[in-house]
């Protein structure tokens, strides 16, 4: 016997439920129907469905074509909302159209460019046999005329194998699309370079002090030549590469933390050591819960943790302290040097608030991974030399 809700009704056993509606997300669908078209294609041939293969091929083929569909109109929203594109394409289901009208924007990146026109090939022969969503899905077109009727043969075999192609393409197109929206943010780009294509240059480009020379002469050429541009657009790529601190620390330009100096940084980690020495050989690889604790080592710990955050209080203000703990976390978390001031300014503000220097010292100083992520820190924001001295390479 059915339920009273044949599709939509939901068994005591929840381990079949899917999220649909207000818990699904654009991405559910972007990716669900190119997973459906692979998963049938698939069954097909691995279950030996000779006998269906006239039937499951058109909705194998439909579900490429609006998988297609969903990504392309997927990528252009996240280029609109970001403000990289200025205009949104027209609502259609022509597959075809929102190529052309992506290709025609020149979106200033080249990795976006190239995995773009991976895609047309799948596009045209698809937008060939079905130029608005309609012959895939029904046996008369529009017009009345019979649909494909120029097709009469399609291998499900080639096109798993094509499917598989297609699913890496929609999906380097889709995460180079939300990675692009993110760098767009940090306004590191020209009109003609995203902030990738910009490191690419700075990494091409010789240090800064040799630029006078036939090295910096022969970079110059054949980075023009590759991206096609002229003096001008080589200009404005070099002028922002030497604004921006990440990117001028490509070509050997240093830049300085706000608060910090460096003989203040070195001496807060030589504290942090203090209270995270290298493990001797024969330390245990890992923590016995259920050991005995040595209540004197916790106790002698616990007094060297309260003298060594004394000193630090005495060497480093709020505000020095700060830029360190910013630092930090721009390294952990991966955070576009772009945000550095900005961040640094919120944590000053965060302190003031909280207004327990000790305890802030403390939350600090007792991660582990405190100089792993602080030199990362450091040459992110561009202060290489310190980064160096510091354990990085």
């Amino acid at each position: 016997m059915l339920p009273a809700d044949p599709f939509f009704s939901l068994p005591q056993n929840s381990e079949w439920n899917a999220c649909i509606g207000r818990q699904s997300d654009e991405e559910n669908y972007a990716d669900g129907y190119i997973d459906a078209a692979i998963e049938l294609a698939t069954a097909v041939i691995e279950k030996g469905m000779y006998e269906k293969r006239d039937t499951l091929v058109l909705p194998i083929l439909y579900n490429a074509r609006h998988a297609i569909e969903l990504n392309l109109k997927l990528v252009i929203g996240a280029l609109v909302r970001a403000g990289i594109l200025n205009t949104d394409h027209p609502a259609n289901h022509n597959i075809l159209s929102h190529l052309i009208f992506l290709e025609a924007q020149a979106v200033p990146d080249e990795l976006f460019r190239q995995r773009l026109s991976v895609l047309r090939p799948f596009i045209c022969s698809l937008a060939q046999v079905d130029d608005d969503g309609q012959e895939l899905r029904f046996h008369e077109n529009r017009d009345g005329q019979r649909s494909m009727e120029g097709r009469a043969l399609a291998n499900i075999a080639v096109i798993r194998a094509s499917l598989g192609a297609l699913q890496e393409a929609l999906t380097n197109l889709k995460f180079r699309a939300y990675s692009l929206c993110d760098e767009w943010h940090t306004g590191t780009r020209t009109t003609h370079f995203s902030r990738r294509d910009l490191i690419e240059i700075a990494q091409s480009l010789p240090p800064r002090q040799k630029w006078d020379t036939e090295e910096f002469v022969e970079c110059k050429q054949a980075i023009k030549e590759r991206y096609g541009i002229g003096n001008r657009q080589f200009s404005l790529a070099l002028d922002k590469i030497q604004k921006t601190r990440e990117l001028s620390g490509l070509i050997g330009i240093e830049c300085h933390l706000v608060h910090l100096s460096d003989p203040k940084a070195e001496f807060l980690l030589r504290q942090w050591e203090k209270l995270h020495p290298a493990p001797s050989p024969n330390d245990a690889p890992y923590l016995d819960y259920f050991g005995e604790r040595d209540w004197d080592a916790i106790m002698k710990r616990r007094t060297t943790e309260a003298q060594l955050i004394s000193e630090i209080i005495g060497e480093l203000s709020e505000e020095e302290f700060a830029d360190a703990e910013t630092v930090f976390y721009l390294g952990r978390d991966g955070v576009f040097a772009e945000f550095y001031e900005k961040l640094l300014e919120r944590k000053k503000v965060e302190f003031r608030a909280r207004g327990d220097f000790r305890q802030q010292i403390h939350d600090l100083m007792s991660k582990t991974n405190f100089r792993l992520c602080f030199v990362k820190g450091l040459r992110t924001v561009g202060r290489l030399d310190l980064s160096a001295r510091l354990g990085g390479n």
